[in-house]
Order: C-alpha cells, then structure tokens, then sequence
C-alpha cells in the first residue's frame, strides 16, 4: 500500500485504498490518493475535505427561496 499520496493508479487501487483523485485525469501523471481509507472511499484527510457540514440557512437566506417563486 503507497505511503505517499498520489501514488496510486486505476489498476493498482484496492477495495480499502482512498479514491481521491490527483491531477488532471486527462494527463498520464494522473493518480489517486491511495492511502487507507477510513471514512468511507477516502482517507481521513480528504475525507474532511469531500464532507462539509450543512450550513444553515439564515432569514435572507429563507427570503430569497420564498421570492424565486416570483423570479
């Protein structure tokens, strides 16, 4: 299993590894992450990147869905 991040390559990532992509797909240095993956497909890391908590909506913001009806 890669050590390093960007390591890892469609044909060698396994079940467990971390499928965050690295690079351009289009581009033959093109990797994935390839650390063990904790939190789901992605390591722990990207996993805090990837799941965001939802913000919750303010007053403006409850105004401004209530006009796009009018919009």
């Amino acid at each position: 299993m890669p050590d390093l991040p960007g390591t890892a390559t469609v044909m060698t990532l396994g079940a467990h590894m971390c499928k965050w992509p690295i690079g351009d797909p289009s581009s033959t240095e093109f990797s994935f992450c390839g650390r063990r993956a904790s939190e789901g497909v992605y390591c722990i890391e990207h996993a805090r990147v990837a799941y965001q908590p939802q913000v919750k909506r303010g007053g403006a913001t409850d105004l401004a869905r209530s006009l796009r009806r009018y919009i």
